[in-house]
């Protein structure tokens, strides 16, 4: 059976495509990913190992970049 999962964070949408899931669309700001139910379990796991890897980290770093002042 094919399920419907979201996702807000796009850094966590990247990593998710980085391993073989696809993304099917938006909605608003959520990514939906389309999976076989069988996988569910592992898709919620990989979240959790992007919370802990240095792609995290990354994402993080842009983020700050984007709040740095403007210098004149």
């Amino acid at each position: 059976m094919v399920m419907q999962k979201s996702i807000d964070d796009l850094g966590a949408g990247a990593y998710y495509m980085m391993h073989k899931y696809e993304a099917i669309g938006k909605r608003g700001k959520a990514i939906i990913f389309e999976i076989d139910d069988k996988d569910s379990e592992e898709f919620d796991r990989l979240y959790r190992k992007y919370l802990n890897s240095e792609f995290h980290r990354f994402d993080s770093c842009i983020m700050s970049l984007k709040k740095l002042p403007q210098i004149n």
